[in-house]
């Protein structure tokens, strides 16, 4: 039995010389359980594996080994039958260890991105909904759809490197996902270099990975816009366009807030817009400032931080917040 059956191309001569040898095939090192009923076969990979619990947990699985026929190639391994699936060894290793160790997978201590990845990948593709959810929620806490969670993510709750927003973003497109992609793409122009958005990265696996060209250009315009909103709308306060009638020391406040937007200015020279990243020193400012400039520039500047993620998903060009939302 197959899955992806759309995945196999048929050669239309009969020459079976056309046909590569096939790898020899080899066991699974971590699973394979002698009382197993059912082996899955990925890469020449051999996992023996039990038909009940896979069918338990996946409709997909369950689908296919229970309300399906039998699998019809007849081939059997230790007097189990052999499923072909289409996936690659790595994940349906991680995956598969999910379902059959309760601990395998724990979001409060798993870092492991490929492992992560994996799992969100195939519990999406096997509906799997309990690995799905945790996955999800994992992955999300990191590429959130609220400036608060934002505020409260903790990036280190996932392999930190460079190119995991490009390899998120990828993952969220895959498995459908797209809740994500804002926060992916924010993160994308954000915190690399404008030559790594248009040449990729290589990844946690050594793989080169990059955007398709539509996500290259709005990754980099949403990059420069911004970085205007930055300068024109969060700090609006320093550079003159919020008026605040009712400052004590007009002279002393001015010079203050000058010298601050030359500060951020300097600051912003790589040209990353660091707009939910950058961290104002607000109690520093407020030594400077009289308090009725101090309140003014907090509030509106928060409010303006507020309305510009509201609009996030605009900036690369996607549906808002709502559809998104409801489309994962």
């Amino acid at each position: 039995m197959e899955f992806d059956r759309a995945e196999i191309q048929v050669p239309e001569t009969s020459d079976l010389s056309s046909f590569a040898p096939r790898a020899p095939v080899k066991r699974s090192p971590d699973v394979w359980f002698e009382d197993g009923t059912l082996i899955l076969e990925a890469e020449s990979t051999q996992f023996k594996v039990f038909k009940g619990i896979l069918a338990a947990n996946s409709t997909v699985f369950n689908d296919m080994l229970v309300v399906g026929s039998n699998p019809d190639n007849n081939e059997m391994v230790d007097g189990c039958p052999v499923v072909h699936v289409y996936d690659t060894a790595l994940d349906l290793t991680h995956f598969l260890k999910a379902i059959h160790h309760v601990g395998y997978y724990d979001p409060a201590e798993t870092k492991d991105f490929l492992l992560i990845a994996a799992i969100l990948r195939l519990s999406t593709k096997y509906n799997v909904d309990f690995l799905r959810r945790r996955a999800l929620a994992h992955v999300s806490s990191l590429y959130p759809t609220t400036l608060k969670e934002w505020d409260q993510r903790q990036d280190t709750a996932m392999e930190v490197f460079n190119a995991r927003p490009f390899a998120v973003l990828l993952l969220a497109k895959e498995t459908g996902h797209q809740a994500l992609l804002p926060a992916c793409m924010y993160l994308c122009a954000d915190s690399v270099d404008i030559n790594d958005i248009l040449d990729g990265l290589k990844s946690i696996d050594g793989k080169h990975i990059e955007l398709d060209w539509p996500d290259k250009r709005s990754c980099i315009r949403g990059r420069q816009n911004l970085l205007l909103a930055l300068r024109s709308e969060v700090f609006a306060f320093l550079t003159g366009s919020l008026a605040i009638p009712n400052c004590v020391s007009p002279q002393r406040c001015d010079s203050s807030k000058l010298r601050w937007l030359q500060s951020l200015e300097a600051s912003l020279g790589n040209g990353c817009p660091g707009i939910f990243s950058i961290k104002f020193p607000w109690a520093s400012f407020r030594k400077a400032v009289c308090d009725n400039c101090y309140s003014a520039s907090y509030t509106n500047s928060n409010q303006q931080r507020q309305l510009i993620w509201d609009k996030l998903p605009g900036y690369f060009d996607m549906p808002p917040w709502e559809e998104l939302v409801k489309s994962s």
